[in-house]
């Protein structure tokens, strides 16, 4: 099998406010994607950013914060469609899926949000690896990993691996430097040694789905620090089942947003 020879393409996803663009800015050492201080978010389209990791290009993908609402800048819909319509265009496909979520505890939205790319988008051919910003005060950051995995177990999600982070310097000392530049430089070899150790070699190309036709759907075992899933079975359901079954919408929501994606 002959290993692709562009760079990895790793796209972040999550809720707003997660802090994907201190993690892309983290790895460039730069301030290269803007962030928000606010409740909405800035990242309206997806932004490709490349950046060196251990010696080798990486485009990370900096994408629209998922369930912002009515509120927020991109709705919900928008975002999802536009994060399968980014995922349908990379010709060289996908390496690597990064879930961010920002501690203390799991959102409600966070399971549906994960089963729409790991089991219906990607079909449980993508690895998708976990990032839980704002932990700075956790000592150590890895301690909130242990005494949450188990609601994760719980709602299904199980991540190939993990990084507890903060994505911030904190504030600056009067004698120089930042209040959190230690814990920083942890979290930045962090995440890079997880991008490294998860990164699929041979890319997957995603493929156009067909929203309202019957699929055979598939779940993988997947293991990470102890936590595994061992769930194997076949079993055929039209894709918009699943977005009632496993993502948790409404019939007019899954009817909607098939629509939505069928004509991305």
């Amino acid at each position: 099998m002959m290993v692709s020879t562009a760079a990895p393409n790793i796209i972040l996803f999550g809720e707003t406010g997660t802090g994907k663009s201190s993690i892309v800015n983290m790895l460039a050492e730069a301030d290269v994607a803007g962030m928000s201080s606010g409740a909405t978010g800035c990242t309206f389209h997806s932004q490709r950013y490349t950046i060196d990791i251990g010696g080798s290009n990486y485009n990370i993908y900096d994408t629209a914060g998922l369930d912002e609402g009515d509120q927020g800048k991109v709705p919900k819909d928008e975002a999802l469609v536009q994060l399968y319509k980014l995922l349908c265009s990379l010709e060289s496909g996908v390496s690597l899926l990064i879930f961010c979520m920002r501690a203390p505890r799991l959102k409600g939205s966070a399971p549906g949000n994960w089963r729409f790319f790991q089991e219906i988008i990607c079909q449980g051919k993508v690895n998708i690896a976990l990032i839980v910003t704002g932990l700075e005060l956790e000592d150590p950051m890895d301690g909130w990993w242990v005494r949450n995995k188990g609601a994760f177990q719980t709602h299904q999600i199980s991540p190939l691996g993990f990084a507890c982070i903060t994505a911030t310097r904190g504030r600056p000392r009067k004698a120089g430097g930042y209040s959190l530049d230690d814990e920083f430089e942890e979290s930045k070899e962090k995440v890079r040694r997880l991008i490294l150790n998860t990164c699929l070699e041979v890319p997957w190309k995603m493929e156009r789905v067909d929203w309202f036709r019957e699929v055979v759907v598939k779940t993988y075992e997947t293991s990470c620090l102890g936590l595994i899933k061992k769930e194997h079975r076949d079993s055929h359901k039209p894709v918009i089942l699943q977005l009632v079954n496993r993502c948790g919408l409404s019939q007019d929501e899954a009817h909607i947003l098939a629509a939505k994606l069928q004509n991305a």
